[in-house]
């Protein structure tokens, strides 16, 4: 994306853990140096955020949050980072859930986003449009990284599913278990907001199928070692 003036890299698995919660402290800080270097990034300008699974963003003015030190990575605590800083790098970990960096070309404004089952239910992506405050949403540009997709996202019942929020895309399979579909259901939420489907980049990689990213699902069924992945965007 880099020729709208925007720069998406995603880390995986070859890239190493990124999460101080599933890895010793000197490799995650080795792991988040090396990615950063690989997408020519300084670790002083990037600012990460703690997910907590709600809708909270924060307007970063200069980085914070060192992303290389431990004891500070609860300093931020929400679900997405925004800036109108060209060099300011935004980024998140995840590990199923969709990692997103929502751009205005216009304006020159970036969103970095975790839209995860609880944040895709609570609109997230509707936060963001309203704290870009786009004169043309039309022009936003949306770029969702790996996760995991409906064919893989199965619950045995649909207790304590909104089902009439997530219409069609949370159903009964032919394997007579339900399936959500997170990334449908954003795009789907990202029409409503006025965006184009021309700018919505979502990726089909399912990370509970493919081995090259980390997933918390696929931990859970198969005892892996847990990990997370990265999301890190700047405007040029």
């Amino acid at each position: 994306m880099e020729n709208v003036g925007l720069k998406v890299e995603f880390s995986n698995v070859s890239d190493g853990n990124m999460s101080f919660a599933w890895g010793n402290e000197a490799d995650v800080i080795k792991n988040r140096q090396q990615f950063l270097e690989k997408c020519a990034i300084k670790a002083d300008d990037a600012t990460i955020v703690y997910l907590e699974h709600g809708t909270k963003i924060y307007k970063i003015d200069t980085p914070k949050a060192n992303l290389l030190e431990k004891s500070k990575q609860q300093s931020l605590v929400g679900d997405g980072l925004m800036t109108n800083k060209k060099g300011n790098a935004l980024m998140l970990v995840v590990a199923d859930c969709i990692p997103a960096a929502l751009y205005d070309p216009n304006s020159k404004q970036l969103a970095v986003l975790h839209a995860g089952r609880k944040g895709v239910e609570l609109n997230i992506l509707k936060q963001a449009v309203e704290m870009l405050d786009a004169e043309r949403p039309e022009d936003l540009i949306l770029v969702a990284g790996p996760a995991i997709s409906g064919d893989s996202y199965v619950f045995d019942t649909k207790d304590g599913v909104d089902t009439e929020l997530w219409g069609d895309n949370f159903k009964k399979g032919d394997d007579e278990k339900y399936h959500m579909y997170i990334k449908d259901e954003l795009r789907r939420q990202a029409i409503d907001l006025g965006l184009s489907e021309s700018n919505l980049h979502i990726s089909k990689i399912d990370t509970y199928t493919d081995q090259k990213y980390y997933s918390h699902r696929r931990s859970m069924a198969t005892g892996e070692a847990e990990g997370r992945f990265a999301i890190v965007a700047s405007i040029l």
